[in-house]
């Protein structure tokens, strides 16, 4: 168990005065696991008489988010004011949230970003036995992109040393009919398919505006973001364009991608969220309010950003 969700556990019961159900059922483990913990605390060195770990001073930060959005596990990395070294202390916090996550058997699910992107180079190599990786939205043909779907699925494949199911499929089309003759295609039918058994998946959180990735590589068109707009649309997870409060239905830009769907979101066991900086906030208090996500791993710029809007 990592050094966050231990002290994690010592706020809750020295601070919060949660009793060990309690707890256990706010952090999906057992009774016997959070008893067991709470007696090696002093041991660990993150309980003297109060919690004296330097994670606690994101903790209540962590559970106050928790409690707000109905999420499993917020994990906040610290900011220290400057931008390249917060954004790698974030990668590598979200690197070892996924390596304790993922466990023999695993479907993982991943998405797109260049915050997933360096989480997933950040990992170690590991040999997790049955596990398979699947892409969850179609294919990104831009040179110098360094954050492709299909490039992140490859590396946590070969970090985990198994299989993985790739999406060859453009993750937007020009017609609604379009995407329905491609996914009668078998190789896409298998990989939508897979899509829904899987237990656990990471995802970046995009902001839609003229600056979106989806904008600058040309899949969505000046109108397309100007519609969007107007709509009310200001995230997206995997695609999916997410308005302010959450919602995501009515989205005319539905009919044409080739991605996980909502639906298909929502019946995941795990859905991981991972994003760096205080400009995110909008996009991804959007996401949260839409209720999509379990987990959500942040830097402490953006909590504080998030924190002070709700």
């Amino acid at each position: 168990m990592d050094r966050n969700l231990k002290s994690k556990i010592a706020f809750m019961y020295y601070t919060c005065d949660m009793t060990q159900e309690e707890i256990a059922s706010r952090l999906s483990l057992t009774r016997q696991k959070v008893n067991s913990v709470i007696g090696s605390l002093r041991a660990d060195g993150i309980v003297s008489i109060s919690i004296c770990d330097s994670a606690g001073d994101s903790t209540g930060r962590e559970v106050e988010l928790e409690k707000r959005f109905g999420l499993k596990r917020v994990v906040i990395s610290p900011s220290y004011g400057e931008p390249r070294l917060d954004f790698l202390k974030l990668a590598s916090t979200a690197a070892e949230y996924i390596e304790g996550e993922i466990s023999n058997g695993d479907i993982v699910g991943v998405s797109w970003g260049r915050t997933l992107s360096a989480a997933v180079s950040e990992m170690r190599f590991l040999n997790k036995k049955d596990c398979c990786v699947v892409q969850l939205l179609g294919a990104q043909s831009m040179d110098g992109f360094g954050a492709k779907s299909d490039d992140i699925v490859r590396s946590l494949a070969e970090k985990l040393n198994c299989g993985s199911y790739l999406l060859y499929a453009p993750m937007v089309v020009s017609t609604g009919e379009l995407k329905d003759l491609l996914v009668k295609e078998k190789p896409i039918q298998r990989s939508l398919d897979i899509m829904r058994s899987c237990n656990i998946a990471l995802f970046g959180i995009g902001e839609i505006n003229e600056d979106a990735a989806m904008h600058r590589m040309g899949y969505l068109s000046d109108e397309d973001i100007a519609r969007l707009g107007r709509e009310g649309f200001v995230a997206d997870i995997a695609l999916n364009p997410i308005r302010s409060d959450g919602g995501a239905d009515g989205c005319f830009l539905t009919e044409r991608l080739l991605n996980a769907d909502i639906e298909c979101i929502r019946s995941i066991e795990n859905t991981v969220g991972i994003a760096a900086g205080a400009a995110k906030a909008e996009a991804v208090l959007a996401v949260l309010r839409s209720r999509l996500l379990r987990t959500l791993i942040i830097d402490s710029a953006l909590a504080d950003e998030i924190i002070s809007r709700i």
